[in-house]
C-alpha cells in the first residue's frame, strides 16, 4: 500500500494573510527611510510565496548589504527599523535558542496602520446631504 501524501490544489496554495502586492504597496506608502525600502523589496524578492525567510537563510545582514549596495550596519539598521513599524516579524534576540549559529527567520507583515480605511462612495456632495 501507497502511504505518500497527494498534494492537493488546497494544499499548494499558500495560505490567507500575506499578499505581496499589498505589503509593498504598504512600503511604498511609508515614512521609511531609503535604505530601509531597499532592504524591504530584497526581502519581498527573497521571501516564499508566504512571506517567510527560513532560519538560516540569506537574510543575514552582511548578505542583504552586498545585495542592497549599503553597509552592513545600515542593513542591520534597516532590519531594526523594519521590525519596529511592524513590516516584519522576527523571534526575539534574547529566546532564539541557536543565538550566533544561525539567522533568525523573518516573516514579512503587513502593519495595521497602513490599511486604509475609507467610507463609501455615494456620489452625493456635500449640498446634496
Amino acid at each position: 500500500m501507497d502511504t505518500r501524501a497527494v498534494l492537493t490544489p488546497a494544499a499548494l496554495a499558500p495560505p490567507e494573510g500575506y499578499d505581496r502586492a499589498r505589503w509593498e504597496a504598504a512600503v511604498i506608502s511609508s515614512s521609511l527611510h531609503r535604505n530601509s525600502r531597499i532592504i524591504a523589496f530584497v526581502l519581498a524578492h527573497l521571501a516564499d510565496a508566504d512571506g517567510r525567510l527560513p532560519a538560516g537563510g540569506v537574510q543575514h545582514a552582511g548578505r542583504l548589504a552586498h545585495l542592497a549596495r549599503i553597509t552592513a550596519k545600515q542593513a542591520r539598521m534597516s532590519l531594526t527599523q523594519l521590525e519596529s513599524r511592524h513590516f516584519i516579524a522576527r523571534p526575539d534576540i534574547h529566546t532564539w535558542e541557536p543565538q550566533n549559529a544561525v539567522v533568525r527567520p523573518i516573516t514579512l507583515t503587513v502593519p495595521s496602520s497602513s490599511t486604509r480605511r475609507t467610507e463609501a462612495h455615494t456620489g452625493e456632495t456635500d449640498e446634496q446631504r
